[in-house]
């Protein structure tokens, strides 16, 4: 009895452990795909100076060339993921109030509301002056105008501005801006209009490229965009309109000194229109946000800027020693 007993239990035994070996598989399998998980988790928390995901947003007017300065920092940290996302500046500002993004670039220093709203929530954000840039006025060569005094500029966008052309004939100037809640049209309203909103003759299109093919295309009309986006020869958006478009040389409230936008003015201070790029970002110092800060205020960053036609805030000083021979 005991040996038929015994031979029962084994073979119930040998037909359970199949049993248990299948219930088990899944609870290993569980396991490996959650340490997968945690892995990978842990692999996107990565946040150095040079590696992790940075989330930047920006001006429309910086377009061009932070998409230079976020290629030239990628391939030379190829763990470093930047997107960038374009806004106007108070939608930028908002992004980094709300933590939507660690960095920002935009045209202007915040403003003293911001800055308490951001230490009302624990936070100081850095920033870095990184390049001067300036509003800049564009024309159809085809329009019968050089130049504008600033009396004639505030004319211009609080109530009409009349020409005439070669023939004598008389023409009302057509303002545009480049997009609605621009840097560009707040520098407008805050600087020259002291608050006020532009006259009836003046027309927001929806982007700077929109409004630069509208100028490209239409004589009398006048355009107000960001120096940025055509200040580099080499880019294919100047090339294919810088024998369609001019800039208008304008002079501060004193008349004196006519000029153009170009860094030289910008650097002298004599272009009125002038405007400092700031990045912004609310992360610590061994973050990507401030690697990615310290890279565009850093010398390739400012090289980038220098070749892209913009004044790099910081330049390298060359010494040159000259020996002569008796």
């Amino acid at each position: 009895m005991k040996s038929k007993s015994n031979s029962s239990l084994t073979s119930v035994c040998k037909k359970a452990k199949p049993k248990i070996i299948l219930l088990a598989l899944p609870f290993f399998i569980l396991l490996g795909l959650n340490a997968c998980s945690n892995s990978s988790e842990h692999a996107e928390e990565v946040n150095t100076p040079t590696a992790g995901n940075l989330k930047i947003y920006y001006d429309e007017g910086m377009a061009l060339h932070l998409k230079n300065q976020i290629f030239t920092f990628e391939a030379l940290y190829p763990n470093a993921h930047l997107q960038s996302f374009q806004s106007s500046e108070d939608e930028a500002v908002q992004a980094l109030y709300h933590d939507s993004c660690e960095a920002i670039m935009i045209s202007r220093p915040l403003h003293s509301k911001e800055l308490k709203a951001f230490e009302s929530k624990g936070f100081f954000p850095k920033y870095s002056t990184v390049a001067k840039s300036g509003l800049a006025l564009i024309t159809n060569k085809q329009t019968n105008l050089l130049q504008l005094n600033f009396d004639q500029i505030k004319t211009l966008l609080a109530e009409s501005y009349s020409i005439k052309d070669s023939s004598g004939k008389e023409h009302t100037l057509k303002v545009l801006f480049d997009k609605n809640s621009s840097s560009v049209l707040h520098y407008v309203i805050d600087s020259l209009l002291n608050g006020k909103g532009p006259g009836p003759q003046c027309n927001i299109l929806t982007s700077t490229q929109a409004c630069i093919n509208y100028i490209a295309t239409t004589p009398n009309t006048i355009g107000f965009i960001d120096f940025a986006w055509l200040s580099d020869v080499d880019d294919s958006i100047y090339k294919a309109n810088k024998d369609k478009l001019r800039f208008i040389a304008v002079s501060s409230q004193n008349h004196k000194n006519l000029e153009l936008p170009s860094p030289s003015s910008f650097k002298l201070g004599t272009y009125p229109f002038t405007r400092g790029v700031y990045i912004y970002r609310k992360t610590g110092d061994f973050t990507l946000a401030k690697g990615f800060e310290s890279f565009v205020a850093g010398p390739k960053g400012q090289l980038t800027f220098l070749k892209q036609g913009l004044l790099p805030t910081h330049q390298n000083e060359r010494s040159v020693h000259i020996t002569t021979e008796k």
